[in-house]
């Protein structure tokens, strides 16, 4: 294979907001990303495509600051996300936000509880911890409930939930943190098609809204192809497609799914469901 670059110069213009410069990371010895240069530029919608393993949620990790390179730089919205100072480090992270492929809500909490932890790191740890929010905050937490389509669910506990509706608390208390950066790690894999599509769009059209940045990871190029203004294709932890979703070919998309038909093991230094391990 070959890398395939169509960016236009409009996405190249401006400060990155995602910067990764020589960039490895290894696991068992074996190199699970292998990145000389990537910039993710502020208002991008970024879609990581590519086969289980191929790296895309450790590059999420990276930026997150979950996981620390063996090599090379991560800058996440202006800043080292595992720099060695702790005011640093807590600035970025109230700047990224992640949705994780599980949620992760706490399932005998109430859904407007669960929201307002997404503001934890303006309102404090004990101050969130005994529910003591500010009414902007609870408001907030309200209208965002509204704007995702759980309007009077709030005191309803989360285990009470379907799955369609755990997603739309997992983007709302996203949106709570009121962050420069979005991640969502394979948002939509455990939603029924019909769901799947609506959740994505949702999600695409807060963003919007707010004009910040997103970065997903995804298994369908169709879908990808729909909401994205920017396709990164992944094998075996390298770049092999960056450009616009027009620019991703049947052909382009073969070379990023290739290995799926002749092998489908997980590699080495993988988990079970083909992400590197946390």
């Amino acid at each position: 294979w070959r890398r395939i670059s169509a960016l236009s110069t409009d996405s190249a213009k401006g400060k990155p907001i995602l910067h990764v410069d020589g960039l490895h990371v290894i696991y068992d010895g074996v190199c699970v990303l292998d990145l000389p240069n990537l910039d993710i530029h502020p208002g991008e919608r970024v879609f990581l495509l590519g086969r289980s393993g191929s790296g895309k949620t450790t590059l999420l990790r990276v930026f997150k600051g979950r996981v620390s390179p063996d090599t090379g730089r991560c800058e996440s919205a202006g800043g080292n996300p595992r720099s060695t100072s702790r005011k640093v480090r807590r600035r970025i992270q109230r700047r990224i936000a992640m949705i994780d492929q599980e949620f992760y809500l706490v399932p005998r909490m109430r859904v407007i509880d669960n929201i307002l932890t997404g503001c934890l790191g303006r309102v404090g740890v004990i101050r969130s911890m005994l529910g003591w929010y500010p009414q902007r905050e609870w408001d907030e937490a309200e209208r965002i409930l509204d704007e995702v389509g759980l309007k009077g669910l709030g005191n309803r506990r989360v285990e009470t939930l379907s799955g369609g509706q755990r997603q739309r608390a997992a983007i709302a208390r996203a949106l709570m943190q009121d962050a420069d950066v979005i991640l969502a790690d394979e948002p939509i894999s455990n939603l029924d098609p019909e769901l799947a599509e609506d959740a994505l769009e949702l999600l695409v059209e807060c963003v919007e809204r707010r004009q910040v940045t997103l970065v997903v990871t995804l298994h369908q190029p169709s879908l990808a192809k729909r909401f994205a203004t920017r396709l990164i294709g992944l094998l075996d932890g390298e770049i092999i497609y960056d450009g616009p979703p027009e620019g991703l070919t049947d052909e382009v998309s073969h070379q990023v799914y290739r290995d799926t038909l002749e092998d489908d093991t997980v590699r080495p230094g993988k988990n079970d469901d083909g992400n590197a391990p946390p």
